[in-house]
């Protein structure tokens, strides 16, 4: 049963696996927003970094994260009101799971918790 609290303030969960191929350079993500930076986190092949978060009540929420691999870099919105990939996709609010799959040759989405290959979706390749 949703309760008042997740209808008016649902929670959104950011998730970032690595799927960079072995013996290469190893990927550093790291997010903020305006008023956190979770830093640096160094993720080898198969390894997740996630965090969680409340929108505020006047969804000007913004996250954006840096991605390092190597020479390669590439920095972007993962949640900006209906602007970035990660957004409702329905009019009722509800927790939202937003599930980054970052690749040797493209970043991938998939707006669930518990992801198939078939759910991801192409974002964006490197800068």
């Amino acid at each position: 049963m949703m309760t008042n609290a997740s209808f008016w303030n649902p929670a959104i969960t950011e998730t970032f696996t690595s799927a960079i191929s072995q013996s290469t350079p190893l990927l550093d993500v790291h997010c903020q927003s305006k008023d956190d930076d979770l830093g640096v986190r160094t993720l080898k092949p198969g390894d997740k970094f996630d965090f969680s978060f409340h929108p505020n009540l006047l969804d000007t929420t913004h996250f954006y994260c840096k991605f390092t691999w190597g020479a390669n870099t590439t920095t972007f919105d993962v949640y900006y009101k209906h602007k970035s990939p990660c957004k409702y996709t329905s009019v009722i609010a509800t927790d939202l799971y937003c599930t980054w799959m970052i690749e040797d040759n493209a970043i991938y989405l998939a707006r669930t918790n518990t992801p198939s290959p078939h759910d991801f979706e192409y974002v964006r390749t490197w800068d």
